[in-house]
């Protein structure tokens, strides 16, 4: 199980988002995951990107470089960092893969 956020530290993303700070460097300064900053920004309306709102799909590619970070020792944290999914998206798609 993961630790919750602070209200503090929710206040932080939205407020260093509303500064126009990068969603990169809200994580950093929260010590979080990307996909949980940009997931509180959805939750509260605000779509990140220029992509009018459509979720980014995940692709072999992404895939790929997910399971190759992993087979190189990197925790799943530092997978939803770098890639931007949570890691129950890849073990999804993994699962359904199986099941095929």
């Amino acid at each position: 199980m993961t630790a919750r956020l602070s209200p503090d530290s929710i206040g932080l993303i939205f407020s260093m988002h509303a500064g126009g700070s990068k969603a990169e460097d809200i994580a950093t300064a929260v010590g979080c995951a990307y996909s949980t900053v940009v997931h509180h920004l959805n939750s509260a309306g605000i779509m990140l990107g220029n992509n009018g709102g459509k979720p980014k799909q995940l692709t072999a590619e992404y895939l790929a470089m997910a399971l190759d970070m992993r087979a190189h020792g990197q925790r799943w944290v530092d997978v939803e960092y770098k890639l931007g999914f949570h890691r129950s998206t890849f073990q999804g798609e993994l699962r359904a893969m199986r099941e095929i």
